[in-house]
């Protein structure tokens, strides 16, 4: 997979993710695109939750490793994707026309196993919460050893093997680490960036194939700096707003799109000094 970036768009075009869509997904929607999250945009593109690919500004192409590919075109495979691509424009440029997106090489000798991609980390949603004015606050999302070892049922006692990390974050973001963790004793970790930079995205590939088995678990670990910040920042999709993710690359494929914490809203509610809460909230 490579990107197809349109000459002198480089600063612009800032990210592209390629998402897979149900299958009962309706053809009255195919028209011309549609601006992201926007109410112009067909409720049916909400069932585009699972990322096949990710590509980040500064980052190259992505090739699989000669044993794995990603499937194309059995019953199980994507009948549908959708591409969404996010601009970077502080200029403010108008008129501007892009035509960029990713180039997919493929072959038909089929490759020993499928790959899966899991997104690991905190769930995306205003629950997650960064303090202003902090050099250093951290955020962890857990994928649980309960929903791997329901996931992995079928792959008992052989697990699956992680052959690539793509760590993200926004801009406050200045480390990720992605733990791993077997019967309470920390492993090798996954992946780790401890000088991350938002403009300088890609898939890490493991030196080491690494194998997670039922009934382990994962911890995305992100370190933020808010210390130019005033206001809260919260959990979203704008850049100014903060993400915790790690997307796994894999095979055997699974059941298993995403794997996610959510913090307990009342604990933080408790930290920031809310006494009593009256019920119901509206």
């Amino acid at each position: 997979v490579e990107p197809v970036i349109q000459r002198g768009h480089e600063s612009l075009v800032h990210h592209i993710l390629l998402y897979q869509c149900s299958s009962n997904f309706s053809d009255s929607v195919m028209d011309f695109g549609h601006e992201c999250y926007h109410p112009n945009m067909p409720d049916a593109f909400l069932t585009c939750e699972t990322v096949i690919f990710a590509w980040a500004i500064g980052g190259e192409g992505f090739s699989y490793p000669p044993h794995v590919g990603l499937s194309l075109g059995t019953p199980l495979d994507p009948h549908y994707v959708l591409l969404e691509v996010h601009y970077d424009n502080p200029t403010y440029k108008e008129g501007l026309i892009d035509n960029s997106g990713l180039r997919l090489f493929h072959t038909t000798d089929i490759r020993k196993y499928d790959a899966g991609v899991i997104e690991a980390g905190l769930w995306v949603s205003l629950f997650h919460t960064i303090p202003p004015g902090l050099p250093e606050f951290r955020s962890e999302g857990h994928c649980t050893l309960e929903c791997l070892e329901e996931a992995l049922e079928a792959e008992k006692p052989s697990g699956i093997h992680v052959f690539a990390v793509l760590l993200h974050a926004h801009l406050a973001g200045r480390g990720i680490r992605l733990r791993h963790f077997r019967k309470g004793e920390e492993m090798r970790l996954l992946a780790y960036d401890d000088n991350f930079d938002f403009n300088f995205q890609e898939f890490q590939y493991l030196k080491e194939e690494q194998t997670i088995l039922p009934g382990d678990n994962l911890i995305t670990e992100c370190r933020y700096n808010t210390k130019d910040r005033a206001r809260m920042t919260w959990g979203g999709l704008s850049t100014r707003n903060e993400m915790c993710l790690s997307y796994l690359l894999y095979y055997p494929r699974i059941n298993l799109t995403r794997c996610a914490s959510i913090p307990d809203i009342m604990e933080q509610l408790q930290f920031i000094g809310v006494k009593e809460i009256y019920r119901p909230v509206t």
